[in-house]
């Protein structure tokens, strides 16, 4: 008996505590469900994002605002156009965005496509509008009309036009071949 009075008497839920607790969780300063935020330049919409939740965080100081975008529960992002007319598309089921400087980090489940219906698939992507380029040091797959080319790592535009695959492996079909 004795063991289990100096079992209970260490635990204690003051409400000073608890206010300790709450004081150090983040709790999101705004949260949408199911949002749709055009990012545009000078009248003309430069990207769209269709979110099945955000969550927004402030951060930082008001000379020096830093918020935090948490997308949760999948997203798509149109690069350099609209829902309708877009040079890329890119989808992940998580993602973390810093707005002021337009850099996404997408996590599971990542696929970006291009015009050309080049497809990447893989688990870590980093898009930055600020260098107009994506890249990721994670392995990759990219499903082309000529075959699929697998690799660690790619680095490429931020469209998906022109990309390298780092340490590249896999099956091309090259023209003038296909009958050999």
């Amino acid at each position: 008996m004795a063991g289990v009075v100096f079992l209970f008497s260490g635990c204690s839920n003051s409400d000073a505590d608890i206010s300790d607790v709450q004081a150090t969780e983040l709790t999101p300063a705004q949260i949408i469900i199911n949002g749709t935020f055009q990012y545009s330049e000078r009248g003309r919409i430069m990207h769209v994002l269709h979110a099945g939740e955000l969550r927004r965080e402030e951060g930082g100081s008001a000379e020096s605002p830093e918020d935090l975008v948490e997308v949760r529960e999948g997203f798509e992002l149109f690069i350099d156009g609209n829902v309708a007319q877009h040079a890329a598309h890119l989808q992940a089921e998580w993602a973390s965005m810093d707005e002021k400087n337009l850099r996404l980090i997408a996590r599971h489940g990542v696929v970006l496509e291009n015009t050309e219906g080049d497809v990447l698939e893989t688990e870590y992507l980093v898009w930055s509008e600020d260098s107009d380029r994506v890249w990721t040091h994670q392995p990759v797959t990219i499903r082309t009309e000529q075959g699929v080319i697998y690799g660690e790592g790619l680095e490429s535009d931020a469209r998906f036009e022109t990309y390298r695959i780092l340490k590249p492996r896999g099956e091309l079909v090259l023209e003038g071949t296909e009958n050999l």
